[in-house]
């Protein structure tokens, strides 16, 4: 596979491009072609080593045809992520400006009305615009929001992620697809749809009007499919899941030959600009080679991807160019290739290349790509400034693959470009004189009583929109110093609000187990975030804080907005305003005996500025002792207590199974269920029985029934959960009722945020193999998730019938634990309650302290069982070096087999991918 040609340093002045204030773009009267028709295809996810000219697996005949007919732009770079990289491209700016940091979420905003955009600026020069395919820039919550209102004439495809290629459906099963607002069902492969959509447009366009044309291909994007006839094609010398892969492109490629042709036979090739690019690079089922990384990473295989621009008779065909350059720059390039202005009032990040382009010369420049970790690449050195503190700088001109970190010897470009990317970078603040360790890791900080007010806080570590000071004016109240939480005040530049202060303790030991985190806070009158945003979260760590465990999240904003009302007094709110001195606090119970050391923080997200007196003070944040709540279930007796059968007389059902007779009855029973739960044993070192006292339940009041009725009084379901055996099968009949206690998730955002109040009775049915098979081809998720190694959706169903989902909520958001209860489980929007993790619930149906080697929780839908998090006595799984777990929080013993840990950690798994291969039967249950 070829490598991007570098070439030796030979600048010697190097600098920022930052256009100023007001941008006016006009395009040099030799380099400007009026008329000029642009189509911009954008892939989806795909990888610098994905298509043919760089050697990929797939075919792409027209891609490289393409290439040939134009330029290679070998030095271009997108963003980790499809939003950013989306907002970047249509805007010209660095997409943080705005807030799009990461995928837009179906709640989130998008893409600011204020930005003016690609398809507008076109738009007003007479041009025909439209987009075709993926928006994922904001959903139609807002009609503003829609592309149809931000300059285009037509939209044709999809406004969320990702959808099902065939079915057409989204995340959350319902139909994205569309044309201007208009859902439709269509049949047919979405590429060629989107294909033939946008050779029916060049074709019935408006030959008096130039076009500009947006065809965004959601290939290659999980979900992974393709057409049978383009898989057999590459089945044989590829296996199952890199076939489809591979054919995915294909079918990309023979689309994008289909529009080309077009081109051809409407006699537009001459006047018609193409450019082909990713929006970021490929996940781990593609390639990035000779890249390291991939998707939602800022090393190269996330964010350096193919581009490749067509202009007959203005770029010289079949040449390669090593210009420094980001997706941001399209915008004003092809504004300059045909005389479009743009008119902002704010200044661009991208700049025109049209004219290096044209005389085939590079110029120097810097850019920054980033996400949560920032990147800033300045001719051959790369500086990488990641969100936890770490630092790393390669030179890439020697070291393609960024293997040789240099920030160490190199001390003086790391100063250089430091000072750089200050100017793009969301600030960590650290105005406490103790900042973050230099490796990244919490500098150990402990709330000192013997402090006065406030001043404790000056060792806070603060990030985004939060400083440390004087809080109010002194002249007409004195309250001391402390945190300040600006809801109002962009203090960080990062063009949204949102921020943090958090403090270390040590205060908590093995001993004992139950804590209140409470601050002293006071709102003022105009602090207001949406969604609720503002909250109180404790961070667990072992070994003297180093080793992350877990976390917890608790909302306050509720509580705020209750005391406005409560304690309003007109006569001295009337003076004073609403402002009132209050303690927030949340019960904990520290998740493991392990832990030594909490991080406490309080802050915000989703800031809304209205004015003055938009801050949230904090003088005093601690944590103290209590005693376990009443209504805490102490730990069930451990396994060790379970009393162990003679095995000889068993009966064998299959796999680790077995029935246990009793008073000499050896038939077996039609279903086990909790009149026999005790006598379906599961055998690991020893003989467990994981269902019983899980298979009955209760439909509380307020819960929703089969028909979706509100349920007024409690009602008993003994039969909750029934199992039968075939010859190959366990199989669970759930009505996935918990049995334990659960919050309920007002409903506060128009069902933005997924969590309605009540849980749904379900008819499910799982299928558990007996004889659980290792899948080959097996791929763990990676931190976010970004490789789509677990699917959305129940990946397995605990010993009480309850499915539980992967760790995230959304697709590549950051973990569930901020809207759990403290069982680890929330309803879906479909009412449908499910588990996310475990170790960091108290009311787990599984209490763990430890003792022995946890027991059996639920079942993978490969088969293979999950454990809790004990390797054995007080030996986390995660922590033991002797049988180490793999990328699948998985490993094996003698005694077990193969077997799932649920582990903690930063990103706490259930299970990190599938080991085994997966029963297909696993579906949603129907109402029977």
């Amino acid at each position: 596979m070829p490598l991007p040609n570098y070439r030796p340093s030979r600048l010697v002045c190097y600098s920022l491009v930052l256009l100023a204030a007001t941008v006016l773009i006009v395009p040099s009267i030799a380099h400007a072609h009026a008329h000029k028709n642009i189509v911009i295809l954008l892939a989806d996810d795909l990888g610098w080593g994905d298509i043919g000219f760089h050697g990929g697996s797939a075919q792409t005949p027209n891609i490289d045809r393409l290439a040939a007919d134009g330029v290679r732009l070998n030095r271009f770079y997108a963003y980790p992520a499809c939003s950013p990289a989306r907002a970047a491209m249509l805007t010209g700016r660095f997409p943080q400006r705005y807030g799009i940091a990461g995928p837009v979420r179906p709640r989130d905003e998008g893409l600011p009305t204020s930005e003016q955009l690609l398809p507008e600026a076109f738009q007003m020069a007479g041009y025909q615009t439209s987009l075709i395919g993926k928006w994922h820039l904001g959903q139609i919550t807002n009609a503003e929001a829609h592309p149809t209102r931000r300059g285009f004439d037509q939209f044709y495809g999809f406004m969320d992620a990702s959808v099902d290629y065939f079915k057409h459906t989204g995340l959350r099963g319902q139909v994205d697809w569309q044309r201007n607002g208009r859902t439709l069902n269509e049949d047919g492969y979405s590429t060629d749809l989107l294909a033939n959509e946008a050779v029916r447009q060049i074709h019935a366009r408006d030959k008096r009007k130039p076009f500009c044309m947006v065809v965004s291909f959601n290939a290659p994007h999980s979900p992974f499919q393709a057409p049978e006839t383009l898989i057999a094609k590459y089945r044989g010398r590829l296996n199952e899941r890199a076939a489809t892969y591979a054919a995915m492109i294909d079918s990309m490629d023979q689309g994008i030959g289909r529009i080309l042709t077009e081109i051809d036979q409407q006699k537009l090739q001459n006047d018609t600009i193409v450019v082909f690019t990713s929006d970021n690079g490929a996940v781990r089922t593609g390639t990035n080679e000779p890249f390291r990384g991939q998707k939602r990473e800022v090393y190269e295989g996330g964010i350096h991807v193919p581009c490749v621009i067509r202009a007959p008779g203005l770029i010289k065909a079949g040449t390669e160019n090593q210009q420094l350059s980001a997706i941001h720059d399209l915008f004003p390039t092809l504004a300059e290739a045909t005389g479009v202005s743009i008119s902002s009032a704010k200044p661009l990040d991208g700049v025109s290349l049209w004219s290096q382009l044209v005389a085939g010369k590079e110029t120097p420049r810097t850019i920054v790509i980033a996400e949560n970790d920032h990147a800033i690449v300045r001719d051959d050195w790369k500086l990488i400034q990641f969100a936890d503190g770490k630092t790393e700088l390669y030179n890439l001109q020697s070291d393609v693959a960024e293997e040789k970190n240099l920030a160490d010897s190199k001390a003086n470009v790391v100063s250089q470009l430091r000072s750089k990317l200050a100017q793009y970078q969301v600030v960590v603040q650290t105005d406490g004189p103790v900042p973050p360790s230099g490796d990244g890791s919490y500098a150990r900080q402990s709330v000192e009583a013997d402090l006065q007010e406030g001043e404790s806080l000056a060792m806070a570590t603060l990030r985004g929109d939060a400083k440390y000071g004087v809080l109010g004016d002194p002249r007409t109240e004195s309250n001391g110093r402390g945190v300040r939480l600006l809801s109002g005040e962009d203090a960080d530049s990062n063009g949204t609000f949102a921020g943090e202060a958090s403090l270390i303790s040590t205060a908590v030991s093995p001993q004992q187990r139950w804590y209140r985190f409470y601050i002293s806070g006071l709102a003022q009158d105009n602090f207001a975030v949406d969604q609720d945003d503002l909250y109180l979260k404790v961070e667990f760590f072992q070994r003297g804080g180093t080793d992350s465990l877990d976390l917890i999240k608790e909302r306050i904003y509720s509580q705020v907005l209750q005391e406005r009302k409560d304690f309003f007094d007109q006569d001295t709110n009337e003076s004073l305003g609403h402002a009132t001195w209050r303690t927030y606090a949340m019960d904990f119970r520290t998740p493991f005996a392990e832990v030594d050391t909490v991080k406490l923080s309080v802050g915000f997200a989703n800031g809304k500025a209205q004015g003055a007196k938009s801050e949230f003070w904090v003088n005093s944040m601690d944590i103290k002792p209590i005693d376990a709540p009443a209504n805490f279930q102490p730990a069930k007796p451990s396994i060790q207590h379970f009393p162990q059968p003679d095995e000889s007389k068993l009966i064998t059902l299959g796999g680790r199974w077995y029935f246990n007779p009793k008073d000499g009855l050896r038939t077996l029973p039609k279903q086990f269920d909790y009149t026999n739960s005790d006598q379906l044993l599961y055998k690991t070192d020893r003989f467990e029985a994981p269902f019983a006292g899980n298979m009955s339940s209760w439909l509380r009041a307020g819960y929703l029934d089969f028909d979706g009725n509100s349920v007024e009084k409690d009602q008993y379901k003994p039969y909750a959960v029934v199992i039968t055996f075939t010859d190959k099968h366990l199989v669970m009949r759930s009505r996935n009722l918990p049995n334990h206690p659960t919050a309920t998730f007002p409903d506060r955002w128009r069902m933005l945020d997924s969590n309605p109040s009540y849980i749904k009775e379900q008819a499910n049915t799982w299928y558990i193999p007996l004889e659980p098979k290792r899948d080959p081809g097996a791929i763990a998720m990676d931190e976010k998730n970004s490789n789509q190694a677990l699917p959305m959706g129940a990946i397995g169903v605990a010993t009480n019938g309850v499915i539980f989902f992967n760790p995230f909520d959304h697709i590549f958001e950051t973990d569930a634990v901020w809207r759990l209860d403290r069982c680890c489980g929330h309803p879906s929007p479909q009412q449908q309650y499910h588990y996310h993790k475990y170790p960091v619930c108290v009311k787990t149906p599984w209490s763990d302290e430890g003792q022995a080697h946890s027991s059996v929780i639920g079942f993978a839908f490969d088969g293979f069982p999950v454990y809790g998090p004990y390797e054995s006595k007080g030996l986390l799984a995660k922590d033991d070096t002797k049988n180490p777990l793999n990328d699948f929080n998985l490993h094996e013993d003698a005694d077990r087999g193969p077997h799932y840990h649920v582990t903690p950690g930063e990103y706490p798994h259930i299970i990190g991918g599938y080991w085994g291969q997966l029963e297909t039967l696993n579906r949603p249950g129907r109402r029977r």
